[in-house]
């Protein structure tokens, strides 16, 4: 899978990002009338423009709109990366940009996966990845570095991303590689606060991965309170999706009629705040989710 890993959208570590160190504040104060424009869109319906989910059912319930931070949580080994997968596959299918930062996995793993859920295949040949890097170009990049980064650096990589390649959508998978302490709570707090003021300042939605705590019940679906580290991370971000695998019917137990995998909205601060699960089936053959 050459093509993979040789895809020119991935971006290394000899980007220079010290001028997007910092926010520019000039022209922050606003008077009142001149979001006479915003305040019509809203009123009028238009103001919650955004990108549905791949699953019909939430259509009018949930949407990523820009200017938000999304926090995607759940157990380790429960699928919450595939199921993101899928999200921003579903987004870049319909034009939108996408940018990820992802230590924890090689950025041709990235794409391989992708490509599958993309192309709906499990056994790829080479001048699939081609047709498809090519069809992507304008669409999707990555960052190719497999260590823990700092905070400043990964806030200034999605200011390079919004200023120099015009994304719309940001993925860090996940927080633990940031150059945060698990116990500083503080630290934490600023730099998820950091990103949610870059979101806000652009159209852009950014999604964090943060994960659940250790040694809780990964048989019963988890929730908000489950996201490990500071309180904060939740309290700050506009969504809370919690991403649950069925173990117990992969292993033979359970009722067959239940779902491989639930999708949980926990929190939602904006549309008409619709929260709620969304039961979803595994199709191992392509690696996608589908409603029952």
């Amino acid at each position: 899978m050459n093509d993979l890993i040789n895809f020119k959208n991935i971006l290394n570590d000899e980007v220079d990002l010290s001028k997007y160190m910092s926010d520019d504040q000039v022209g922050r104060v606003k008077s009142a009338s001149q979001f006479l424009e915003k305040l019509s869109d809203t009123i009028q319906g238009h103001g919650e423009a955004g990108c549905n989910t791949p699953w019909e059912s939430t259509k009018d319930k949930f949407v990523f709109r820009p200017s938000e931070l999304t926090i995607w949580s759940g157990f380790k080994g429960h699928g919450k990366s595939l199921v993101i997968s899928q999200v921003l596959e579903n987004m870049i299918s319909k034009g939108e940009k996408v940018f990820i930062i992802s230590p924890e996995f090689p950025a041709h793993r990235v794409l391989h996966r992708m490509m599958m859920q993309a192309l709906g295949v499990h056994n790829l040949t080479v001048p699939n990845a081609y047709d498809w890097l090519c069809a992507i170009e304008s669409n999707l990049w990555l960052y190719d570095v497999q260590s823990s980064l700092k905070p400043l650096e990964v806030v200034a990589l999605c200011r390079y991303a919004v200023q120099e390649l015009g994304v719309t959508h940001i993925l860090i998978d996940s927080l633990m590689k940031c150059g945060v302490a698990p116990d500083d709570y503080a630290g934490q707090k600023k730099f998820v606060d950091a990103l949610q003021n870059l979101a806000h300042r652009n159209p852009l939605h950014i999604h964090l991965v943060a994960h659940a705590r250790k040694g809780n019940d990964d048989g019963k679906i988890g929730g908000l309170h489950d996201i490990s580290g500071s309180s904060d991370i939740a309290n700050i971000a506009e969504n809370i999706i919690f991403a649950w695998r069925n173990k117990a019917k992969e292993l033979g137990g359970g009722n067959i009629e239940e779902p491989h995998c639930i999708v949980k909205i926990e929190a939602q601060r904006n549309g008409d705040g619709w929260i709620g699960s969304l039961p979803l089936w595994f199709t191992k053959a392509n690696f996608t989710f589908r409603e029952g």
